[in-house]
């Protein structure tokens, strides 16, 4: 006897019927979204948890300002 398989989609817990999640490829893996609310979901063990965008870290400090020389020609 072949064993049975069942897939079930992942589904939000922000909605009151809950609705199925909608893979993010443009996130971290395995990221996905409620369609209705847009809330985020991230996989941790067998199911999906609501989470947040990780804060962005701030670029490089870089000098403020750059002298140029504008008597030359080409800048005129």
């Amino acid at each position: 006897m072949k064993p049975t398989l069942t897939l079930i989609a992942p589904t939000c817990t922000c909605c009151p019927e809950p609705t199925a999640l909608l893979p993010r490829d443009d996130l971290a893996a395995g990221w996905a979204v409620c369609a209705r609310s847009g809330r985020l979901y991230r996989p941790e063990g067998g199911a999906y948890v609501p989470t947040r965008l990780p804060d962005l870290t701030p670029p490089e400090e870089r000098p403020v300002s750059v002298q140029i020389d504008l008597s030359q020609s080409g800048y005129a």
